[in-house]
């Protein structure tokens, strides 16, 4: 008689369809959980201090420097109305404020979140606001 995976798996799904069927959905959820789980540990661990830019959200300053998020949100001076999805830029934008003068600002209350909790501020990476810059088409030479 045939023994293996291949010849177990035959018999359960012979005696046992719902049971066989229940359990393989189970196992492909567990592995799609599992690898999930994986790339947004390896995308955080490669992202994190990385340096405030327009497009950001609050919430992403909030993980890249591994604070709460209501650290960057009162650091920006929006009002306690839940969590907002809109970039740096454009809140910069509405407020009249400019964007170097908020980063500035986020920076600060990080520095000082990680004092209060005991760990080195260190060096904080730059800003990166600088507008991508359009260089005008080289005339050729004669």
């Amino acid at each position: 008689m045939a023994t293996g995976p291949v010849v177990t798996l035959k018999k359960l799904w012979r005696h046992n369809r719902w049971l066989t069927l229940s359990f393989l959905i189970t196992l492909t959820l567990a592995l799609v959980f599992i690898i999930r789980a994986g790339v947004f540990f390896v995308y955080w661990q490669n992202h994190a201090d990385e340096p405030i830019e327009g497009w950001m959200t609050v919430r992403y300053v909030a993980r890249s420097y591994r604070v709460d998020p209501k650290i960057v949100h009162d650091a920006v001076g929006l009002p306690l109305t839940g969590p907002d999805r809109r970039p740096l830029i454009k809140i910069a934008r509405e407020e009249g404020k400019p964007l170097d003068q908020i980063t500035e600002r986020v920076l600060d209350a990080i520095r000082a979140d990680r004092i209060a909790r005991g760990q080195p501020a260190g060096e904080l990476p730059a800003p990166n606001l600088k507008p991508p810059t359009t260089q005008p088409p080289a005339e050729p030479q004669p």
